[in-house]
């Protein structure tokens, strides 16, 4: 489906705009498939280790994982285990050169793009309060406040997706319209303002301007909401979280410097060795004017 003149309209309105059926379930797929691999790589573990009492082969992919986190409380926690870093999977990877995607990602960047490393596919597991559980609830935020100070000005792209249905029950996204056009980073203290739930069908996609506040809710279901958010952002400029790889998606310019599948893996495989974690960083403690790119300089 291509972006239109109303999307890109509704976008500068309101820092958001979702594209209905952007995706098939064959661009999803391998996506699906590299994360039903790793939930079967878990459940025969944990089972090899008698710390659950089943495989649970039998459940789908939106329960399967919640079922083994049932008996094993560990496995809910454990959101950094089926990141993209840790998991490097090649289907995961191809998805994020995804041409529908791109052709997408490009309305809003160019057609030089970078893939930066605050990428994720997460699991929001059902929420259980009295089990101190609540899995990739997602307090209200900018996507502008995750990056370094040397990155802060560009031009960059959130893209969010679910695996499955994202309704209301389940935690599906919710966006404060218009704020962006304050521009202000709200680096901590964001205040809510009037917000609306995007409910979202698989296959839909929505592009966040990163001085846009969103968040999300629990899931008051026993399954799970698969999502992947996608960080794009016009090649050449710094990487957000430096000590993690990046990768080029698309080049028109030079097509032979798009990276290739081994060297995005080995990247991930030798920073996750030096930085298992995510380095923290000194950041401003009050809003603050924004003055980097918000649009393609053309608009």
């Amino acid at each position: 489906m291509p972006l239109t003149k109303e999307h890109l309209e509704h976008y500068i309105e309101n820092g958001y705009v979702v594209v209905e059926g952007a995706l098939t379930d064959d661009d999803l797929q391998p996506v699906i498939d590299d994360y039903a691999d790793v939930v079967d790589e878990v459940a025969h573990e944990l089972h090899g280790q008698s710390q659950i009492s089943d495989l649970f082969a039998g459940e789908s992919f939106e329960r399967r994982l919640a079922r083994i986190a049932d008996e094993h409380e560990e496995t809910y926690h454990a959101d950094d285990r089926f990141d993209v870093g840790a998991t490097r999977r090649r289907g995961t990877f191809e998805f994020l050169r995804n041409p529908r995607l791109l052709d997408l990602a490009e309305g809003f960047i160019g057609p030089e793009i970078d893939c930066n490393s605050i990428t994720h596919v997460r699991a929001k597991l059902p929420t259980d309060k009295s089990r101190e559980r609540e899995s990739n609830v997602a307090p209200w935020h900018q996507d502008a406040i995750f990056t370094t100070m040397e990155a802060h000005h560009i031009l960059q792209l959130t893209v969010w997706l679910p695996l499955c249905d994202a309704t209301e029950e389940n935690g599906c996204l919710q966006i404060s319209p218009g704020v962006h056009a304050e521009r202000i980073v709200y680096w901590r203290g964001l205040p809510q303002k009037d917000s609306v739930s995007v409910p979202m069908k698989k296959g839909d996609v929505i592009f966040i301007h990163k001085l846009c506040p969103h968040g999300s809710g629990p899931n008051r279901t026993d399954g799970i909401r698969w999502c992947m958010d996608i960080r794009y952002q016009k090649s050449g400029e710094p990487s957000p979280r430096p000590e993690w790889p990046s990768l080029v998606a698309r080049s028109r310019r030079d097509p032979a410097s798009e990276t290739r599948y081994e060297e995005w893996r080995d990247a991930w495989a030798a920073a996750l060795e030096k930085h298992p974690k995510k380095l923290g960083r000194e950041k401003p403690s009050e809003p603050r004017p924004y003055t980097g790119e918000m649009y393609l300089e053309e608009r």
